[in-house]
């Protein structure tokens, strides 16, 4: 009677080692399996970060750049009255092209409170920096009328010459005649 219940109690631990040892291998298994999916997404996001595209509207990438713009515009002071912007900046944005973590962007400001304005302004570039995108101080630009809406070949050499890790194919360039 004694060593019938000490193979029941014998088995019963033997099937609480298997138990647990089969839970500790699914465990693996599943989060083995998440770990590849998350690294197959990430794969496929560097993949479309590193190629030229233009965010669609209300995407995350396309929030975040506008994010960074708008930094920009609360920290700079309205020329009307020289203080800074208390309205909600929102954008119109007329050309936006993303490229391995620089972004290139012509965008109206326009703000919640009608009596703010805004300067001209002309181009944008940014830079993704630990994950936050920054607005980046652009060389003089040539005078051919157009600023940075149409940088000249020369404006494109200095950017480079600034910037040497630039994407280039973010900057919009007319042909020139």
């Amino acid at each position: 009677m004694i060593a019938c219940r000490r193979r029941k109690v014998e088995n019963g631990t033997m099937n609480t080692k298997s138990l647990m040892l089969c839970g500790c291998l699914c465990l693996a298994v599943v989060v083995l399996a998440s770990g590849t999916m998350v690294a197959a997404l990430t794969k496929q996001a560097d993949a479309v970060a590193d190629k030229l595209h233009t965010p669609a509207e209300g995407s995350a990438e396309r929030a975040a750049i506008l994010e960074g713009l708008r930094r920009h515009w609360q920290a700079s002071r309205n020329p009307d009255d020289g203080k800074t912007y208390r309205g909600t900046i929102t954008f119109h944005v007329n050309y936006l092209k993303v490229h391995n973590g620089w972004a290139w962007v012509y965008a109206e400001p326009r703000s919640s409170l009608p009596k703010e304005r805004f300067p001209e302004n002309s181009g944008f570039l940014l830079q993704l920096k630990a994950e936050r995108w920054e607005l980046m101080k652009l060389p003089p630009m040539d005078d051919n009328g157009d600023g940075a809406f149409n940088p000249s070949p020369g404006d494109l050499v200095r950017i480079k010459k600034m910037y040497p890790s630039i994407a280039a194919d973010i900057i919009p360039v007319e042909k020139r005649r």
